[in-house]
């Protein structure tokens, strides 16, 4: 059956790891939802899903194949090719085979190619397949310049088919908290919890799927040295993330540290306590090693949250000039960074003021309608 209009278009929006995973492709699936189809009345949408429950009251083509199945490029063709809508948005970077839809492919980074030693042999299958699969693709939305940059140079795509598209973020990020973080934090994860996150200490908090390209250990090790140096004011880590690929040894590393009292680790927050922690932490650190954006800095910044990154891949264009770049990678100059932002009220706040105007650059608005221009731009080709 075709589901296109006859007057509009029909948009097909991949939205089947909503139902999987927490973590920023699946936060940009949302604002794609929240956002998009206000943005382009001219088109109709639905949202691809392999549990219809995930998004109740909107528009769903339902299918059988999970999120990242070894014959998906195949099966999910298979099953929207009968579907027939005009375009398909394949929001997890591989695009499946169809015939009769046009395809536009999100690339959010391409850490996969550069340290294939982070993967999983699952997911070294699954990303395995994004240079040979982009090139079905009729467009390509890259989320930030640096991922635009590689996507044309590494997966040899002609610039004329890639666009460069920053992430939003949620307006609730903006502007002042509805209600006390503490009282939320409490009854989010439990008065033990938020008594140890709301004591008398300073509070680093990091925000990112828990896997080797994050650099939590290297966290943990600037974290240590800062309570040698300064026991009795001791910073406190809180790590919020899922659990990724190879995490064994670095969640054995948090757990040493939150064993001596020095952190929290909370793999699962709501969004309401998400946004009560970047409200009650007096900075975030993004050790990355690679970023193809970025969205907790953001965030963060819009929050009124300092931010302290690595100055790799996306994050220096993403921060820019309001927040703090470590260039160095060791654990020694990320304590000494830490420690000139802990002791630096005046500092902090003008980070913070910086950063919400920095932040006002990434609303979703925009996002969406740069998206939906890409939409058009590909249904008329």
């Amino acid at each position: 059956m075709d589901l296109s209009s006859d007057r509009r278009p029909l948009v097909a929006i991949d939205a089947r790891l909503l139902a999987y995973r927490r973590g920023g492709i699946p936060r940009y699936v949302r604002g794609l939802i929240d956002h998009v189809p206000r943005s382009a009345i001219d088109l109709d949408f639905a949202f691809v899903v392999n549990r219809q429950a995930i998004l109740p009251g909107v528009s769903t083509i339902t299918v059988r194949t999970p999120p990242h199945h070894r014959w998906e490029r195949l099966a999910l063709g298979l099953e929207l090719s009968g579907r027939r809508p005009a375009l398909l948005h394949s929001t997890d970077f591989v695009p499946p085979r169809t015939v009769g839809v046009r395809r536009v492919a999100t690339v959010h980074d391409l850490d996969f190619l550069e340290h294939p030693q982070h993967l999983s042999s699952q997911a070294a299958r699954y990303y395995g397949q994004v240079p040979r699969a982009i090139m079905d693709a009729e467009h390509v939305i890259a989320v930030s310049d640096a991922t635009r940059c590689r996507v044309i140079d590494r997966l040899a795509v002609p610039p004329e088919r890639v666009t460069t598209i920053r992430n939003g973020v949620d307006h609730r990020f903006f502007g002042p908290f509805p209600g006390d973080p503490g009282s939320i934090l409490a009854t989010e994860l439990g008065r033990a919890v938020a008594t140890a996150i709301l004591a008398e200490r300073p509070i680093i908090l990091t925000v990112g799927t828990v896997e080797p390209r994050k650099r939590h250990t290297l966290l943990v090790g600037a974290v240590e040295i800062l309570a040698a140096a300064r026991p009795a004011s001791a910073p406190l880590l809180v790590v919020v993330g899922q659990p990724g690929w190879r995490t064994e040894d670095t969640e054995a590393t948090i757990a040493a540290l939150a064993g001596r009292g020095l952190a929290v680790r909370l793999p699962e927050v709501s969004d309401a306590a998400l946004q009560a922690l970047y409200r009650t932490a007096t900075l975030l650190a993004l050790p990355s090693c690679d970023e193809g954006f970025g969205l907790p800095a953001v965030e963060a910044m819009a929050s009124g949250l300092p931010v302290i990154a690595a100055e790799r891949g996306a994050l220096p264009e993403i921060v820019a000039d309001a927040g703090l770049l470590v260039s160095a990678d060791d654990a020694d100059a990320w304590s000494a960074t830490l420690a000139e932002l802990l002791d630096d009220a005046t500092g902090r706040a003008k980070l913070a003021a910086r950063g919400r105007a920095r932040a006002e650059l990434f609303r979703w608005e925009r996002t969406a309608e740069r998206t939906a221009a890409v939409y058009r731009q590909v249904l008329a080709g």
